[in-house]
């Protein structure tokens, strides 16, 4: 139920994209993505600190006290909406196959946001089992600033979004792709920390992650930007899209954190992360989209 609930947050942005002029709508996209990552970043260490000092269910009641006061901040404001095609539900989720079969832009980016979305769960997800281990040692406590400094790469939507809106599309999704791998490579060499350097080896891990920050939330931005300039009249149903497959990515990568860490170490978790963010550039490279 929570997740279901959680969905509204991939609503509004679409909502945001129809209120907006198409010369404008990459700026207004990348404001709205930079808030949505910036939660989902601050999401784990700010429940981390919350657990830590008032139990872990505290934070469902923080949680909730937000929720309810973003609802009624929102409701008398958001706009009404009137949907450009009046279909019936259950044909409007059986045309979901056949947009994704004929726009190959929602394709092409899907994937990419797929493949960078694995990187971003892989590391994530396993971050945390190595700055708990030696010579890091961090606690709950420390793992959250640890998330909390990664969290600054969200920033990066919204320069991204203009740089679509001024033709650079493609050179800017390179770009992002290229900042992830060099985001992996670097936290490869950061995370084999030697006992003597673990505060150089932490801060350099840091960066990586605020690297690996900004490579996905560039390439997140471009790919919604992209996708919302295509059928105005299922612009719900390719957000939908869009977020249902970045999301199974993000999926694949968190579940594979475990078998990589347990195969070669975090070596090895980040090579994976590499190959999922090289996997993009090719795939982003061999289109025109």
């Amino acid at each position: 139920m929570l997740g279901a609930a959680c969905s509204a947050i991939q609503i509004l942005v679409p909502i945001a994209a129809t209120m907006t002029p198409p010369e404008h709508r990459g700026r207004v996209i990348g404001n709205v993505m930079s808030g949505l990552m910036v939660g989902i970043l601050l999401s784990r260490p700010l429940a981390s600190l919350v657990a830590d000092i008032w139990g872990w269910r505290s934070f469902y009641a923080v949680s909730a006290a937000a929720l309810a006061l973003l609802t009624a901040t929102l409701a008398p404001r958001l706009p009404e909406r009137q949907p450009l095609v009046r279909s019936s539900y259950v044909s409007l989720i059986a045309s979901l196959w056949h947009l994704l079969h004929d726009e190959a832009v929602l394709r092409i980016r899907a994937l990419t946001a797929a493949l960078v979305m694995a990187s971003f769960g892989l590391f994530w997800t396993a971050v945390a089992l190595r700055l708990a281990q030696p010579p890091f040692s961090l606690g709950q406590a420390g793992i959250a600033m640890f998330a909390l400094v990664g969290a600054g790469g969200a920033v990066a939507t919204s320069p991204f979004g203009r740089m679509g809106d001024r033709g650079w599309t493609r050179v800017a999704t390179t770009v992002s792709h290229l900042i992830l791998i060099g985001a992996m490579t670097l936290s490869a060499w950061a995370g084999e920390a030697k006992a003597s350097q673990p505060v150089i080896s932490l801060v350099l891990l840091g960066a990586g992650a605020v690297m690996l920050d900004v490579g996905v939330t560039g390439d997140q931005t471009l790919g919604r930007r992209a996708i919302n300039l295509l059928r105005p009249e299922a612009r719900g149903r390719i957000n939908g899209l869009f977020v249902g497959i970045f999301f199974l990515g993000g999926a694949v990568g968190s579940a594979l954190a475990g078998t990589a860490s347990s195969w070669g170490g975090w070596t090895a978790v980040c090579a994976t992360g590499a190959v999922f963010g090289a996997a993009a550039l090719l795939t982003g490279l061999a289109t025109r989209s």
